[in-house]
């Protein structure tokens, strides 16, 4: 719970513990290092270069007489190196780029700078026609229903990775703790445990005890993970760019905990009635595949319900109880959800939860944790969704 949110806190620590005095940030840094003092020379054998505007080369791309100059004063550290545009560029599109050493940095940053420089003079040394070139259209939309309509900036990063992030931290953390309780049922059948117990304790009881527990345990670790995530932008914003474009709110985090709980009570109770039935923990983790199908299905489809966050498909997902607590939290991370949703989302989880503990409750009996019988998945949720076959 604190090591792994602790690791990334500490290194953006100390990173900005490193440059305290500096203004810049890496990236400043990165294409400060990057810009040499000297220029590039350009020999144009096509004669296609007719203009150098300063707001296309910056001063940093310089036309030469002829080769053998352009070496000359290369040699002599006047330049950086020179590009050749040899007379059938026209047909091949080819450039030779001749320097004393290797600097593959400042080369691609001047790289495009000749090929802004190149497509003006293509455009007739037009600066109107070359702009327009470059950005020919401007698109405003509008929605028949702006409650429903992706109105994301598709250009910003954030907008794909964080619902994914999102999404793959609530099924880390809704497997990872509903797993606790597989292994602490588990644990003390194998150990003897839980005869103690069902000598004291009912196993309703039993049942509730350990759930709540765990599931006390496991929300302190998931508001402290996610709470790292709030943090990290924020901490690492200034000496790691990209961080500052992951704008994690608060009442995201206040809205993962009714789903979290959710989603712990409905695979933790689960996972507590499989750990009662099988004979040892080995053959209880091999069936926990076919339990936790729905959310492995939900990563499958993570694409699907990013892009795509109000269709048909990603509202069953929703509303469909053993898939609803990761994919609510990953359209909320993308946006505004209808209130009859959430309200339908909660209301068939946690009437799930309830049908679901109260049949795990009645099938952990002292007959049933000490029969160690061989687990049949089918038989398991027949008889926590349908009751005990009767006699």
């Amino acid at each position: 719970m604190i090591l792994v949110p602790l690791i990334p806190i500490l290194l953006l620590g100390g990173l900005n513990l490193v440059n305290q005095d500096s203004s810049q940030t890496i990236q400043e840094i990165f294409v400060k290092e990057a810009a040499n003092p000297l220029p590039i020379g350009v020999v144009d054998k096509t004669k296609l270069i007719q203009e150098y505007p300063n707001w296309v080369t910056g001063g940093r791309l310089i036309a030469q007489e002829s080769e053998e100059l352009a070496r000359e004063r290369t040699a002599a550290g006047q330049l950086q190196g020179f590009y050749l545009i040899e007379e059938d560029y026209l047909q091949s599109g080819k450039l030779r780029f001749i320097k004393p050493e290797v600097n593959m940095i400042t080369e691609l940053v001047q790289q495009d700078q000749l090929k802004t420089l190149i497509e003006y003079n293509l455009l007739g040394a037009d600066e109107d026609v070359y702009l327009r070139y470059t950005n020919p259209a401007t698109f405003n939309y509008e929605y028949l229903n702006p409650e429903t309509a992706d109105t994301r900036d598709q250009s910003e990063a954030s907008t794909y990775w964080l619902p994914y992030i999102v999404t793959m931290f609530f099924y880390m953390v809704v497997l990872i703790s509903s797993s606790t309780m597989l292994s602490a049922i588990g644990k003390d059948k194998e150990n003897k445990v839980i005869e103690m117990l069902l000598s004291s304790v009912s196993p309703l009881d039993l049942f509730l005890g350990k759930i709540l527990a765990l599931g006390l345990v496991s929300l302190v670790q998931m508001l402290v993970w996610f709470g790292t995530i709030v943090l990290l932008p924020r901490i690492g914003g200034n000496m790691l760019p990209f961080l500052a474009d992951f704008d994690v709110s608060t009442s995201l985090v206040l809205s993962a905990i009714p789903f979290f709980i959710g989603g712990f009570l409905l695979y933790g109770s689960l996972m507590a009635g499989l750990g009662a039935l099988a004979p040892n923990l080995r053959e209880a983790n091999q069936s926990t595949f076919v339990l936790m199908l729905p959310l492995i299905f939900t990563i499958m489809a993570i694409a699907q319900l990013i892009e795509n966050p109000n269709s048909a498909f990603t509202t069953f997902m929703t509303l469909f109880p053993f898939t609803s607590p990761v994919v609510m939290m990953t359209r909320i991370s993308i946006g505004q959800v209808p209130a009859w949703q959430i309200i339908a989302c909660l209301i068939l989880l946690f009437g799930t939860v309830v049908v679901v503990m109260r049949g795990v409750a009645n099938l952990i009996s002292s007959q049933a944790l000490l029969s160690g019988q061989k687990v049949k998945v089918g038989q398991f949720l027949k008889t926590v969704f349908v009751g005990h076959p009767r006699k």
